[in-house]
């Protein structure tokens, strides 16, 4: 400030909005870093979701195909054993 008048000289007005400027770029800088972060983890976070539901998919078949093979195992020794037992007989 100029010592005569009130008014804040041009030198100072321009330091000061320079600063400004300076800073809002460091926050928008900083802004875009976080957000792409956050758009890597959104993405990371929906092919986990994906991928989650294909293993369960893949995990009930297992299940679904284990129990059918059980189901043959047992009609199978069921069918022997009866067969065993009318050649017994």
């Amino acid at each position: 400030m100029s010592k005569k008048t009130a008014v804040p000289d041009t030198k100072t007005q321009m330091n000061k909005s320079e600063a400004r400027r300076r800073v809002q770029e460091k926050v928008d800088e900083l802004h875009k870093r976080i957000q792409s972060k956050l758009d890597e983890l959104h993405t990371d976070f929906r092919q986990l979701q994906t991928d989650l539901r294909a293993a369960k998919l893949e995990s009930s078949q297992a299940r679904r195909d284990r129990m059918e093979g059980f189901k043959r195992a047992l009609r199978d020794i069921l069918e022997a054993a009866n067969q065993a037992d009318k050649e017994w007989r």
